[in-house]
């Protein structure tokens, strides 16, 4: 599950990736439209391991966070899909550290107390906190 980011935490604007969906279920990506998800996973990937080498982009790991906001008139289909995107981007970063499938990293993070997966889920997770921040949504046509 996503690990909630505290509230009083001054988070540096190049560490947030932002991720808006209207109530038209039109997608905003950085303040940029985007008509399909087809390329937001990699660019979630991309910003969560930058390192500092982009400078519009996060410092590390650790200090990046995924910001999710809704409008009231959001579509649950669409907030699904595009938190399963996000959360995926983590999957598949963890997965690539701890050098298994995506499919095997699930698996070893759905039964952590078998040793064999246990060292899989820490060997991947290491040093990647899953930050994805889910604000309240906005009423319709507000902000």
């Amino acid at each position: 599950p996503p690990e909630a980011v505290p509230p009083d935490v001054k988070v540096q604007e190049r560490n947030i990736f932002k991720i808006q969906v209207n109530s038209s279920d039109a997608l905003l990506v950085e303040g940029e439209p985007m008509s399909d998800t087809k390329d937001l996973k990699e660019q979630i990937k991309k910003f969560i391991l930058n390192n500092g080498a982009d400078p519009n982009l996060s410092d590390s790991p650790e200090k990046a966070v995924v910001s999710f906001k809704t409008d009231r008139g959001t579509s649950h289909k669409r907030f699904i899909e595009v938190l399963d995107i996000a959360q995926g981007a983590y999957y598949d970063i963890w997965a690539e550290r701890a050098g298994v499938t995506n499919k095997r990293f699930r698996e070893a993070a759905s039964d952590p107390s078998d040793p064999s997966n246990k060292e899989v889920y820490d060997r991947g997770r290491q040093g990647v906190p899953m930050a994805i921040s889910i604000a309240e949504p906005s009423k319709v046509g507000g902000n």
